[in-house]
C-alpha cells in the first residue's frame, strides 16, 4: 500500500469504523480489498507475508511490510488496537480488531514485555 498525505497522520476514530464496516460488509470486493490494505496499515499484525498482502505471490522481490510510522513493532500496534477497542462502539469495528490483536498476541507475545502483556488484558 503506498501511503498518501491522508494516511500520514493519525486517522480519526470515524475513519476506522468506516473503513472495519466496509472490510467486513461491503459488497464491492475493491472497495474491501482497499479498506483491508488501509486497516492493515494502521493495524499491522506482522504476520502477513509480502504474498498475503498483494493477494498474488511475489516474483522473487519482497516487499517491505508499510505501517503506521508510530508503530515501530508489535507492542505499539498492539497498544494502538487496545486503544482502538476501547474507544469504538460499533460491534463490526471490534470484531475486526479483536480479530487483528489476536493474530498479533499469539504471533509474538514472546517479544511484548510483562507490562506490555499485563497492559494488554
Amino acid at each position: 500500500m503506498n501511503v498518501n498525505q491522508s494516511e500520514a497522520s493519525q486517522p480519526t476514530l470515524e475513519q476506522l469504523d468506516g473503513w472495519c464496516e466496509q472490510a467486513l460488509s461491503a459488497a464491492s470486493g475493491e472497495a474491501r480489498t482497499s479498506a483491508e490494505g488501509r486497516l492493515r496499515y494502521y493495524f499491522p499484525t506482522f504476520s502477513e507475508s509480502a504474498a498475503e498482502l498483494s493477494g498474488a505471490f511475489s516474483s522473487g522481490s519482497e516487499r517491505v511490510l508499510e505501517v503506521f510510522p508510530t508503530i515501530k513493532g508489535p507492542a505499539e500496534a498492539a497498544q494502538l488496537m487496545t486503544w482502538f477497542l476501547h474507544q469504538s462502539s460499533k460491534v463490526l469495528s471490534q470484531s475486526y480488531v479483536v480479530r487483528r490483536l489476536r493474530v498479533l498476541v499469539l504471533n509474538h507475545l514472546g517479544v511484548l514485555a510483562d507490562e506490555q502483556k499485563e497492559a494488554l488484558r
